[in-house]
């Protein structure tokens, strides 16, 4: 019993410290591609939107107005870049248990991304990048709580 006990904190401790790892890697990835990515240049002007679905419904009802790549990436890019966030911040701050616990944070980390790019001109603040981002999270969060679900079987 004992042995079995010590396998599984391993495992665990191993589990873990592979989800940092990632999480680490990705972060750093991300923070390029929102700081840097995409072929940001410092912007004379600031734009801002803090209209809710404003974005989004530009995007959607003037979709014919949009190259297809630029449609993917501001609707669906915005939430797939997300979805492994959603699942690994839970393993790597195991206090994180919770639907509110995931948005709260995601919420913060999120506003202060949009405020440095406003800030620095590298982007513009839109609070539809932050619901989508979210919207990814959350799906993360779900695909999480499944396989976790699915491992107690």
């Amino acid at each position: 019993m004992r042995d079995r006990l010590t396998s599984l904190r391993f495992k665990n401790k191993l589990y873990r410290s592979l989800a940092i790892f990632i999480f680490t890697g990705y972060g750093l990835f991300m923070c390029y591609l929102l700081f840097f990515g995409f072929s940001r240049a410092a912007r004379t002007e600031r734009m801002m939107n803090l209209v809710p679905f404003k974005t989004i419904s530009n995007y959607i009802t003037g979709f014919h107005h949009y190259n297809l790549d630029t449609w993917v990436i501001n609707l669906f890019g915005n939430v797939a870049a997300f979805v492994p966030f959603g699942f690994l911040v839970p393993l790597v701050f195991p206090g994180v248990r919770s639907y509110l616990q995931i948005i709260t944070r995601f919420f913060l980390a999120l506003l202060a991304v949009e405020s440095i790019q406003w800030l620095f001109h590298v982007g513009s603040f839109d609070v539809d990048d932050i619901l989508l981002n979210i919207i990814g999270g959350l799906i993360g969060f779900a695909m999480l709580q499944r396989v976790r679900r699915l491992n107690k079987r």
